[in-house]
């Protein structure tokens, strides 16, 4: 029998623990999920963001072989999923819907996170659209006139957002700086508060989730503008900000985050199932009833998308003079 040198043996014992070090982790990962995940909503139950990232969740855990629990946390201008990441296990059973509030919160004000920094991008589902309705009875029957009133009646004209930092405040902060108007606004937690404020005629227009078109549907509302990119498909009629004159959108990107140091494997495990789930037929058709916008891009994608959206939103506070010192 050939002898082995100490070199040898040696070599040969730290190949055996490398691979059984590597079994260990393959094995833990390959049992990833092996209990409920839980989704932190920034959103109050009820409305669009959280219908949709309902169904986009069910879908996901039929891929995942494990539930997935919504767990809502409104308030805060819907930054409290990213605040709870800061405090999770990073091991993905503990994951959050971001958006583009989370960057301008922060551009904001002092906030315990560094978007940039503190959580790690699992994937992008899409783009949050959102637009002003008022009641069906308003006197307003176009934007033209919501404007012109609020010319002739200064800080007397109200709106409705779900709060500071939302993208249909800044884009109406935008408007009004370019009308030299001035608007009373009046902050939700969410656009259910804001339906009921509207309808008991508590408020005289409110801009949200695309959710508002149900009220449209049904004759309660109807649009004055919407504030997407371009028209949308379920609402044509509805002139975008653009077609009225304005170069200023509010279309918000999101997607899912989870804690800073996920191991790669976790990562990938939840953007494959997320990744069906996107263009599954039944959240397909549920972003197309909200008038949403999918638009998939993988963690490390959604990562610099994230970091460019950081600039774009830093101009639009800037120029709004709510950028902190």
């Amino acid at each position: 029998m050939v002898g082995l040198s100490r070199r040898s043996w040696l070599g040969g014992v730290g190949a055996l623990s490398l691979a059984a070090s590597w079994l260990r982790r393959s094995s833990a990962n390959d049992k990833f999920p092996s209990r409920p995940i839980t989704l932190i909503v920034p959103f109050p139950a009820g409305g669009t963001a959280d219908t949709t990232f309902r169904v986009l969740a069910t879908a996901a855990a039929t891929h995942l072989g494990q539930p997935i629990v919504v767990e809502n946390r409104p308030g805060a201008s819907a930054t409290l999923g990213a605040v709870a990441m800061l405090s999770a296990s990073p091991d993905g059973y503990r994951i959050a819907v971001t958006h583009s509030a989370v960057l301008r919160v922060q551009l904001m004000q002092k906030t315990p996170y560094d978007a940039l920094q503190d959580f790690t991008p699992i994937i992008q589902i899409g783009a949050f659209n959102v637009g002003m309705v008022v009641r069906q009875d308003s006197p307003f029957k176009t934007w033209s006139d919501f404007v012109a009133e609020a010319r002739k009646r200064p800080e007397e004209v109200n709106y409705g957002t779900n709060g500071p930092a939302t993208a249909q405040n800044l884009a109406m902060v935008q408007v009004a700086d370019i009308e030299k108007i001035k608007l009373i606004h009046v902050p939700f937690k969410g656009d259910s508060e804001g339906i009921a404020a509207l309808l008991g005629a508590h408020i005289d227009a409110h801009a949200g989730g695309t959710i508002l078109g149900d009220l449209v549907d049904n004759g309660q509302a109807r649009w004055l503008a919407v504030f997407s990119d371009e028209r949308l498909k379920r609402w044509p009629d509805a002139p975008t900000l653009y077609d009225l004159g304005y170069d200023v959108t509010a279309a918000s990107p999101n997607g899912l985050i989870g804690p800073k140091g996920m191991p790669e494997e976790v990562v990938q495990r939840l953007h494959d199932a997320f990744k069906l789930a996107l263009f599954d037929p039944q959240h397909v058709a549920i972003q197309e009833k909200y008038g949403q916008s999918i638009q998939y891009r993988d963690g490390a994608d959604f990562g610099e998308v994230i970091r460019k959206n950081f600039e774009i939103e830093r101009e639009k506070i800037r120029r709004a003079g709510l950028l902190r010192s």
